[in-house]
């Protein structure tokens, strides 16, 4: 196909904005040209990556779960376990993420306490927000929250920055935020459509601009302002979560943000800095929800040749809907937070998260499509159990088939591991192997070691499968 010279104008002509001079209309389609360039030269890298992917053969694993049971953290361990450079080059890349997931923590504290005696008129959604018995609000907390307040519109321009290339859906929310259930005991998480792309498409992006110091004045000013406001309000963001009152406040109306992905209220400091690049620990406890099935591609560092492609598929809050078209897969990994006896789900408050786990894992094990693949059972958050019982809550209290036992997180976890065991012993169709693991998928040394064992176990089925065991 040929391509227009250079030299022949374009047509229609750039028109000129009202009460824009000649050289504002110049730079302005500069501009414009070179995000169409930029675009492009992503569109084409996407499709390159897809046919490329499509070459690819050896490991396939499933992740499977309830929402917020980890399975984003496991495959960030993955990927940080068979391909750290790739890892660390793309670090920064969570960098507006791990700002985000900042940012709607405090707006989320700031909003509750502001309006927590104000009951339902101030609830989004129709839902109702608990009353807090902390008191009234202090003057020196008023004014810290006031002046917080462009952290909202910090929010906005973070979302800006990561919903890229993304089609809105909605003006008011282009990452698909409105879609989701109004959770009073939990910030707003960043909510993205699967099959986006939007590391890839933020990774070529940030590649193509330091090449070509092409970034937009208007992209610049967002990103800059964002990092600058955040560094200016990074004593005042520390201070409010160290303020007695937020405390006694989140503690009455029985909302842990700490026990929740995407926290970093605990790393203030090292986060708002304007220099900030993000560590492995950080982009395993960043949170992104992804709406539908997702299939992600490593390609190992080291290792042998048949077993350097790894395949994972996260269904992502879809639960177990996909299951029966993953039937090629090596290896199933189950993941159940044993953290949840103690809590509901977001969108069914009627439901115990402990108990929707247990139906979910027998509806794995009796499905007679996945029946010859092995499955590896990862009780995961093993340290938020942990935490919880040595503060007192009860495990009893919750699951009253644990009598006379000891609250203590060792006969807690077998208690778990025994059932989940039981599960799938009475309801597979057939005899296979379970191989179960204890984890908490943000300690990166244990979670690699359990890695290493699932490497090691598809490997073997991999050499069997070509004749050469």
């Amino acid at each position: 196909m040929l391509r227009r010279a250079s030299s022949v104008p374009s047509w229609p002509p750039p028109t000129a904005r009202e009460g824009e001079t000649e050289e504002e209309r110049k730079a302005r389609t500069r501009e414009e040209a070179e995000a169409k360039r930029v675009s492009d030269a992503i569109d084409r890298q996407i499709e390159t990556d897809r046919q490329q992917k499509s070459k690819l053969s050896g490991a396939k694993i499933l992740l499977l779960g309830q929402a917020e049971s980890g399975k984003s953290t496991v495959l960030k361990n993955f990927q940080l376990h068979f391909a750290p450079k790739a890892f660390e080059v793309e670090a920064e890349v969570w960098r507006p993420v791990i700002h985000l997931n900042l940012v709607r923590s405090v707006n989320f504290v700031v909003n509750y306490i502001s309006t927590r005696n104000q009951g339902i008129r101030d609830a989004p959604f129709g839902h109702e927000r608990r009353a807090s018995n902390s008191g009234p609000l202090t003057a020196d907390l008023r004014k810290l929250c006031i002046r917080l307040a462009p952290l909202r519109q910090v929010e906005e321009n973070l979302i800006k920055i990561l919903s890229g290339r993304l089609p809105p859906r909605s003006l008011d929310d282009p990452i698909g935020r409105v879609n989701q259930a109004y959770n009073p005991a939990k910030a707003p998480e960043v909510s993205i459509p699967s099959g986006s792309g939007w590391k890839q498409a933020l990774s070529l992006k940030r590649r193509s601009e330091e090449s070509q110091n092409t970034r937009s004045t208007a992209e610049r000013s967002e990103d800059g302002q964002s990092r600058r406001i955040l560094a200016a309000l990074g004593d005042d963001i520390a201070a409010l979560w160290r303020d007695p009152v937020v405390q006694q406040t989140l503690k009455a109306a029985e909302i842990a943000l700490d026990e929740q992905p995407g926290f970093f209220l605990d790393q203030v400091q090292r986060i708002t800095s304007e220099d900030y690049k993000p560590r492995p620990e950080d982009v395993l406890k960043a949170r992104v929800t992804t709406i539908g099935p997702e299939e992600h591609q490593i390609i190992a560092e080291n290792g042998p040749d048949n077993a350097r492609y790894w395949t994972i598929y996260d269904v992502g809050g879809s639960k177990t809907a996909w299951a029966q078209f993953f039937d090629d897969v090596n290896i199933i990994i189950f993941l159940a937070p044993m953290s949840g006896f103690n809590q509901v789900l977001a969108e069914d408050e009627s439901v115990n998260r402990l108990t929707d786990s247990l139906r979910l894992w027998q509806m794995i094990c009796s499905n007679k499509v996945l029946s010859n693949i092995e499955f590896v059972l990862f009780l995961n958050k093993l340290d938020i159990l942990d935490s919880k019982l040595k503060s007192g809550i009860q495990f009893s209290s919750f699951v009253t088939s644990y009598v006379n036992k000891p609250n203590e997180t060792k006969p807690v976890a077998k208690y778990l591991l025994d059932v989940f065991v039981s599960i799938h012993q009475q309801h597979s169709p057939k005899r296979r192997k379970l191989h179960p693991h204890l984890t908490c998928a943000v300690d990166t040394k244990a979670t690699a070691s359990v890695i290493h064992r699932i490497q090691d176990l598809i490997l073997v089925k991999l050499l069997s499968q070509t004749n050469i065991l």
